[in-house]
This record gives C-alpha cells, sequence and structure tokens, in this order.
C-alpha cells in the first residue's frame, strides 16, 4: 500500500470512528476503491461511501507530507532564511494563515470534488495536512466559501451545480483527534 493510500485508510478510520461513534451507527469499511475512495456498510447494510482529499498551507506541503518533497524540510527552511538575510525572499512566504493560504486550498480542493457525483450516501472527508492544529470550527463562513466555490463552478460550467455530499463535508485534523462538519 502506497503512503497516499495509507493516509486515505488512516483518515477512513479516523472519520468512520468520529461518525459512528457521534450519529450512533456501526459503519465498517467494505472497500478502497478510487472513485469514491471508500465504502463503509452498517450492521443493518445501510451504505455510507466518501471521497478522502487533502488541504495543504503552501503548494507541495502534501508532496512533502508524503515524503515525495524537500520543500518543507530542514535544509530548505535554512535556504529560505539565508535567502532571507540576503534581502531575496518575504519571511512571510512560508507562514500559513487559516483566513487566507489554508482557506484557499480548502477552495481548491473544494472546486475539484464539487463537480464530482457519486450517489447518495456520499460524504467528502477532507484530510487537513498542516502542521498547525487549525480549529476549524472557528471558521464562521464555511456555507460562504462552498457557495462561492459553486458559483464560480457554475459560471465555468454554464450549469446549475449543486453539492453532491448529502453526507456532508467534513475536515479530520492532521492528528486525526478531531473531525469537523462543515455542511
Amino acid at each position: 500500500m502506497d503512503e497516499n493510500k495509507r493516509i486515505e485508510k488512516a483518515t477512513a478510520d479516523a472519520f468512520l470512528s468520529y461518525y459512528n461513534r457521534h450519529k450512533g451507527t456501526s459503519f465498517r469499511v467494505e472497500e478502497y476503491s478510487d472513485a469514491p475512495d471508500v465504502r463503509a456498510r452498517d450492521e443493518r447494510g445501510e451504505v455510507l461511501q466518501f471521497d478522502v482529499t487533502m488541504t495543504e498551507c503552501h503548494p507541495g506541503d502534501i508532496k512533502a507530507a508524503l515524503g515525495r518533497s524537500e520543500a518543507r524540510s530542514l535544509e530548505s527552511l535554512k535556504q529560505q532564511m539565508g535567502e532571507v538575510r540576503a534581502g531575496k525572499a518575504d519571511p512571510r512566504d512560508r507562514v500559513s494563515k487559516l483566513s487566507g493560504n489554508v482557506i484557499d486550498s480548502l477552495k481548491k480542493r473544494l472546486r475539484d470534488k464539487l463537480i464530482m457525483a457519486y450517489g447518495s450516501n456520499t460524504a467528502l472527508v477532507i484530510r487537513d495536512t498542516s502542521g498547525v492544529d487549525w480549529d476549524w470550527d472557528l471558521v464562521q463562513s464555511f456555507e460562504q466559501i462552498i457557495e462561492s466555490v459553486l458559483k464560480d463552478l457554475e459560471r465555468e460550467l454554464k450549469a446549475v451545480v449543486e453539492n453532491p455530499y448529502d453526507r456532508g463535508i467534513w475536515i479530520v485534523s492532521r492528528s486525526k483527534d478531531r473531525v469537523f462538519r462543515i455542511t
């Protein structure tokens, strides 16, 4: 199993544990696939399927988290600090802001996923890969964010686009100890 699949599996396990505990259900993973990523079934035979994606604070963070890039390594940080001292880089280039680049990353992921249609009983589960333990409960404008992304898609596709995730859109923290429902 490659690193991406391991992250999807860990995200699925964390999400289902939370979902079952808070919804009083008993879903268990039945299948991992590509579209959607996970299919689960409860003891009554009801199906819950969900797609898993990840956010990042800065472009390349997911690759770095998967060990496929040195963009967030100590050596990379030292190089960037040298460039800052030489006046060739802005020290804020590596600063993560929930209200800025993190929300922008979330919008990009939503844009890519809101055009998918997997049918009913489907959720979107977003794994936060940020090194910062964001409290997504503090974000008050998820409905506005999703509406904005849907309107952009409608303009681009010249068609009505609705949220296809009738079981909600969720964010699982990097540490997998918190889950936030955003719709």
